[in-house]
């Protein structure tokens, strides 16, 4: 897969919106959450599958019916995000959540094209990646679209984290080294958090840290329990 699954940010996105790649603020809401959910992001890399992928010894099989699994996600995802955009008229915010939606327009003309799906209608999902959509489809539809930048963050940030942690050891003839390097950048996260900051600045009390918290552990949680059930016998 040549196409990223995180958000593609461009330099003309980037100067328009003032955005920041750079690390965000120690403090910044960004970094609460992702401290608060270091556990589930340590649980996701000792899974079986990230692992495997890490040692380049994952039955191909699973890596195959993992990402037709998580083309469902996708698929639906590109919907969920131009929804959530015609809900705001903050135009960052909008910005970003079509870029969202034409990253995963992208990425799936690419898992169509890899594994010779039509649309979702086909894919039967594994029960956390079923979840873990119908849960973002609540997220957007329901509650302010700042939230789902939040929403978005755990997979955004936690697949470049994995992608780091597995790096330093991977070697070249790695089957799955092209997933570990299509991982490594945090960029489109980083400005998400910053992007979060500044929002918090220009509209005080705009968000409910509790909430966002909360929204965040659990799309975090789902991270991990698709990659934990990527590897059991009933999803082949």
């Amino acid at each position: 897969m040549r196409n990223p699954r995180r958000l593609l940010l461009n330099k003309r996105m980037l100067r328009a919106h003032n955005l920041l790649t750079s690390p965000p603020p120690e403090d910044s809401l960004f970094w609460k959450m992702w401290n608060a959910c270091t556990s589930i992001a340590q649980q996701a890399l000792a899974t079986d599958f990230i692992q495997g992928i890490g040692k380049g010894i994952l039955d191909p099989t699973k890596y195959g019916a993992f990402n037709v699994s998580d083309g469902y996600y996708c698929f639906k995802g590109a919907q969920y995000y131009i929804d959530a955009e015609s809900r705001t008229d903050n135009e960052t915010l909008k910005a970003f959540l079509h870029n969202k939606f034409t990253s995963y327009c992208q990425y799936n003309d690419e898992i169509t094209n890899t594994w010779h799906l039509k649309d979702a209608s086909g894919i039967v999902p594994i029960d956390a990646c079923r979840y873990y959509s119908d849960y973002e489809a609540t997220i957007t539809s329901q509650e302010d679209p700042i939230y789902t930048i939040v929403l978005m963050l755990p997979c955004e940030f936690l697949w470049y984290w994995l992608a780091l942690q597995l790096s330093s050891s991977t070697k070249s003839n790695n089957l799955y080294a092209e997933w570990i390097k299509n991982n490594l950048n945090p960029e489109s996260a980083y400005a998400m958090g910053n992007f979060l900051t500044q929002y918090q600045v220009d509209y005080p009390g705009a968000i409910d840290e509790d909430k966002a918290m909360q929204i965040y552990e659990v799309a975090m949680t789902y991270e991990y329990e698709n990659f934990s059930a990527a590897t059991l016998k009933n999803i082949t």
